[in-house]
């Protein structure tokens, strides 16, 4: 029986202004310019594999309320219903992909994972692991996800307020000279994440089938096998290595290539320099467990890939988990990169704080995720709130029911 989808474009073109977008030097863009232009794209591709489609709302038209949405949805009995929106952040260096879905349903949870599995692939940065589930009475419960009857996500693909001049950032993706490819690939993951969901071969446009069949993780190995074509990032997904730009960076780094950007011409050196497979770069630094380690002020990013605060920087940890090139901090219970900590620095020890339940707290401004990952809304932030548990190295908050590390809260 042939599945019907609902694909669901985010907000409407008249939500920008006030709020549903970005103003970036002067000019304004639109989200829901953006996540119509997906849609399209992604209705073609879901057409063109034998699913039925349907769209609420419809793209670069006026917006229609969530809950005469998800009403339509409920009352048609779609299938599953996949929501495009467009993130945004008050922090500029803030980006990546990611997925809600509904706490307790477990067939949303997978459509996300495969969404996440299909980003990876093509070589797009995920937020944190790239899943957040959705509850209530939290930051994270979105209407679609939780009134909708069958299988929902709803993806944001990547942050209109990730504007780095000079990098490969969200924003030039999302609204820049890269849209036009980024819409495309963005549409083509969503499709694939769809079929793959369904046990269907996705065949592209062009008449191209791709095959998903699941198969065991295996250790990368950049020096067997063999592939002829002209692609850095093809060229790491047939070995299983991280093809994210970000890692693409660190991979330059340790073969050579400088002031990695990413275009076309430092690609090819890479992919050769790949093949060849000999770095330049000296190997990472031998740490062990227990070991002390200064964490430098010019780290950027935990492994997971949020913010490091700068509350967190130049201190001194103890490792407590070393794993290839990260090492888990045991203070601060974060997984970082070798490459951003030391064997030496002065030691800053410091007495953890000490709560207890019941007692008022506010959560530092400069506070970025909370304790399992997820990024601090603006709104919870310079607010105050009632502990409600205590653990090791983080708070329950009571009125956001969230994990907040100790260091974030006063």
């Amino acid at each position: 029986m042939t599945k019907e989808v609902a694909i669901d474009i985010g907000h409407g073109s008249d939500t920008f202004p006030p709020n549903k977008g970005v103003y970036i030097g002067g000019k304004g863009y639109a989200e829901h310019d953006f996540n119509s232009k997906v849609g399209v794209e992604l209705d073609k591709l879901l057409k063109h594999n034998g699913f039925k489609t349907v769209m609420k709302q419809k793209p670069f038209s006026p917006d229609v309320g969530l809950t005469t949405r998800t009403n339509y949805y409920n009352s048609k009995g779609v299938d599953l219903v996949w929501s495009i929106h467009a993130n945004a952040n008050g922090n500029k260096n803030v980006d990546g992909r990611c997925a809600f879905y509904w706490h307790t349903a477990k067939d949303s949870k997978k459509l996300a994972e495969l969404y996440v599995d299909e980003c990876k692939k093509a070589g797009y940065d995920v937020h944190g692991n790239g899943l957040h589930a959705s509850k209530p009475n939290n930051w994270t419960d979105l209407h679609i996800c939780r009134e909708t009857a069958m299988t929902a996500v709803l993806t944001e693909n990547g942050f209109m307020t990730n504007d780095e001049p000079g990098k490969n950032d969200d924003f030039e993706l999302i609204f820049g000279s890269k849209q036009k490819q980024y819409v495309k690939d963005m549409a083509r993951v969503h499709a694939k994440a769809i079929c793959r969901y369904y046990g269907v071969n996705f065949k592209d446009l062009d008449g191209t089938t791709v095959a998903d069949k699941p198969s065991k993780p295996s250790k990368p190995n950049p020096n067997k096998g063999s592939y002829n074509g002209n692609s850095v990032v093809e060229y790491l997904n047939h070995k299983k290595i991280d093809s994210s730009f970000r890692n693409r960076a660190k991979l330059a780094k340790l073969y050579g290539v400088k002031g990695y950007k990413g275009t076309a011409s430092q690609n090819t050196e890479l992919l050769n320099k790949l093949k060849k497979g000999k770095p330049v770069s000296k190997p990472s630094k031998s740490i062990k467990v227990g070991s002390k380690v200064y964490l430098s002020k010019g780290a950027k990013k935990y492994v997971t890939g949020e913010n490091i605060p700068s509350s967190i920087k130049g201190k001194t940890y103890t490792v407590q988990q070393v794993k290839r090139n990260k090492v888990l901090l045991k203070e601060i219970y974060s997984w970082v990169y070798k490459s951003d900590v030391g064997g030496s620095g002065k030691s800053s020890k410091q007495k953890s704080k000490s709560f207890s339940p019941g007692q008022k707290v506010t959560v530092k401004k400069s506070a970025s995720t909370f304790a399992t990952g997820e990024s601090i809304a603006d709104f919870v932030k310079g607010n105050s709130y009632t502990v409600k548990q205590v653990k090791s190295d983080r708070v329950l908050l009571g009125g956001i029911m969230s994990w907040v590390r100790k260091l974030d809260v006063y």
